[in-house]
This record gives structure tokens, sequence and C-alpha cells, in this order.
């Protein structure tokens, strides 16, 4: 047993070490977070503007209650509105519906103009028939929620089975991912990563030690000779015949790039 030890000793220690410098520098950069909010422009109060209806007042203000929670986690004033008007029954308009409430309403926990989230789902289909949502995004928070993970977070609203659901639940799982994906400083992997990673490697370890012994030889030419003594009488070798094959490797010609500003991302249904 002792000498299986060794091959997963190494890799334990090197994933243990980095584990014990991920958490300290975690620790320190969340202890120099300054969550006091330096915005007095704006209401964090009130997050939930359910103009369309779509949820009972308990649900209203529950979702509200944990809106203003998740705020200070992620630093990042957040506000959730619904409406059902045909004059925004297209993306594009949703879209220039939140990113003037930000701006108008002077959003930002840090300062006004600051770090925001303003979620916005219009349920009337009297524009080109389908239900859309926008996320608009300000300040820092613009460069840590990109516009593929707002819309995949917003894919949520599939789960809505009808015109006529109560969207709570997926109203509370949208905000959730959007101030987790929102946090200046996210957590290291856990000690259940760490753990699989540690084996990860030891294998990977073992793999290779054990796999360079199988050419070892263990026996000698001599060894099933009677009197431990070979005799060979023709010791060459005779070089029969070449056969070289050449395969090109491919270079992919086409280069991958691009980008731009992350101010959010919408969905439709």
């Amino acid at each position: 047993m002792n000498r299986y030890f060794k091959y997963f000793a190494i890799p334990f220690i090197i994933t243990a070490v980095i584990t014990v410098i991920s958490l300290i520098s975690y620790s320190s950069a969340v202890s120099s977070i300054d969550y006091e909010r330096h915005n007095d422009s704006w209401d964090y109060t009130e997050c939930v503007y359910d103009y369309a209806g779509k949820m009972t007042d308990e649900e209203v203000r529950l979702l509200n209650d944990y809106m203003i929670e998740l705020q200070e986690a992620c630093r990042t004033d957040m506000v959730l509105i619904t409406l059902d008007e045909p004059e925004y029954g297209y993306l594009d308009k949703v879209r220039a519906y939140a990113e003037e409430v930000a701006e108008e309403c002077s959003l930002g926990y840090d300062y006004p103009g600051g770090s925001s989230i303003v979620f916005v789902d219009n349920w009337s289909r009297g524009g080109d028939g389908g239900i859309h949502s926008w996320v608009a995004t300000t300040g820092e928070v613009r460069g840590r929620l990109s516009d593929s993970d707002t819309e995949s977070i917003l894919n949520t609203l599939d789960d809505i089975p009808s015109d006529d659901a109560d969207p709570y639940d997926q109203y509370c799982e949208i905000v959730h991912d959007l101030a987790k994906e929102a946090q200046s400083v996210r957590p290291p992997y856990s000690v259940g990563v760490a753990f699989i990673i540690s084996l990860v490697i030891a294998g990977i370890y073992i793999l290779i030690h054990l796999k360079s012994k199988v050419g070892d030889v263990t026996v000698k030419n001599s060894t099933y000779v009677a009197g431990g003594k070979g005799s060979f009488k023709i010791n060459t070798d005779t070089f029969r015949n070449k056969v070289v094959t050449k395969r090109k490797i491919e270079r992919s010609s086409s280069s991958g790039g691009g980008g731009g500003s992350h101010g959010g991302g919408g969905h439709s249904r």
C-alpha cells in the first residue's frame, strides 16, 4: 500500500496548496470590498414594479425583499419591471425602455449611472406576436455580465407554461442568476472540486508511471535455458523493407475573435 502512496501524495499536496492559496486570495479580495452604498439618487428599496399584474401582492413583496439582499451581495442596483404594453411589442422597443429607466432614474449602487441591472418583461403580444424581455446593464457590471450570459439566463422564461401563468418562480431564478454573475469577486472552487482534481491528477500520474514500466525487461535471454547459458549461432539482422507514410497536418486558415460592449441581452418567447 505504501508504494502507491507516493503516486497520490504529490498531486494531493499540489492541489492542497493551490486550494489554500485560492481561499486566502478570495478572503483577501472579499475583505477589501466596499459594500457601503454611495448613491442616494435612487430608492433601492423599490425593486419590483409589476405593472402587468402577473404576481400576487405577497409574491411582489417577497421578490422585492429578495432582490434587496441580492443588491448588496453583488453591489449592483436591481430593478424588475413587468409591462403589458403593445407599444413595446418589439424587442428593440423593450431594450430602449430598459436602458431609459436605467439612465433617467439614476440607478447605480456605487454612484448615479454606476452598476445596475434593469430587467423588463413585456407580456403584450400586440407587436410582432412575441413576448419580449430585456436586461440592461450599466457601470462595472457591464463587463461581468456578458450578452451571452444574459441571454442564457433569460431562457428560464421559456419554462413559464402560458401567458396566464404566474412567473414568480422564474423571476426568482433569473434575478438570482443575474446577481451571481454580477459579483465583482467570485468564490474559488469548492473542496469537493479540489478533491476531484487531485484524484484526476493522481490517476494520470499513476497511469504514466505504470505505462513506463510495461516495457521493462523482466527476464534475461538465458532464464529458460538449461544451465543458464544460451548459445546463438546467428546474430545478424536483415533489413527487409522500409515503408514510410507521410500525412500532412492541416492548419486552420481562419481565426476567431470579436467582441463588443456588454450592455445586456434580450429574449423573445
